[in-house]
């Protein structure tokens, strides 16, 4: 048994790598445009209205890819809550649903988690196959000109995100001097 594992490790590698290799491949590259979507914001001012790729050119962008079962997302809510309170008016902070239940239903749970950002809804899991979602939750950060300048999974860490944020600012809204 043993000697059949030996012989089997560098196969189990190699098929480790690769899919490592082509998941990271298929998420949308740093400095690429973001993929185009339409969803509705399910919470949060002009709840109701769709939200597009095109409508928040000129803005920097921070999108939260989460679901109310995924405790790293729930983790996550209080940390965005703070950066989306210092960059209030200077960058744009949205949740991505992407759980296949009713708007009011995800509009509920936001309320309960306590996010004070709009969430938008992703019920049939467009965005999340266009984005290449592959785990949660997934955080983008999009220039002015709709590229996305920045990645992440897991749980952000708030002074590295900012300093991305302040990067992509002119000093004048508080980015470098």
């Amino acid at each position: 048994m043993k000697r059949d594992l030996l012989r089997l490790a560098p196969w189990l590698g190699a098929a480790v790598g690769l899919s490592v290799i082509l998941t990271v491949a298929a998420v949308p590259s740093c400095a690429g445009p973001a993929p185009d979507f339409s969803a509705p914001l399910v919470s949060g001012p002009h709840q109701g209205d769709r939200l597009t790729r095109d409508s928040l050119a000129g803005e920097v962008v921070v999108l939260d890819f989460w679901a109310s079962w995924c405790p790293p997302c729930v983790r996550s809510i209080p940390i965005l809550n703070e950066l989306a309170d210092r960059y209030e008016g200077r960058v744009a902070f949205y949740g991505v649903n992407v759980e296949s239940m009713t708007g009011e239903r995800v509009a509920d749970i936001h309320r309960e988690l306590g996010a004070r950002f709009p969430t938008l809804h992703d019920p049939d899991g467009r965005m999340k196959r266009a984005w290449a979602i592959q785990a949660l939750p997934t955080l983008f950060v999009l220039d002015r000109e709709g590229r996305i300048r920045h990645t992440e999974r897991g749980i952000p860490d708030a002074e590295d995100l900012s300093e991305v944020l302040d990067g992509l600012l002119p000093a004048s809204e508080g980015g470098p001097h």
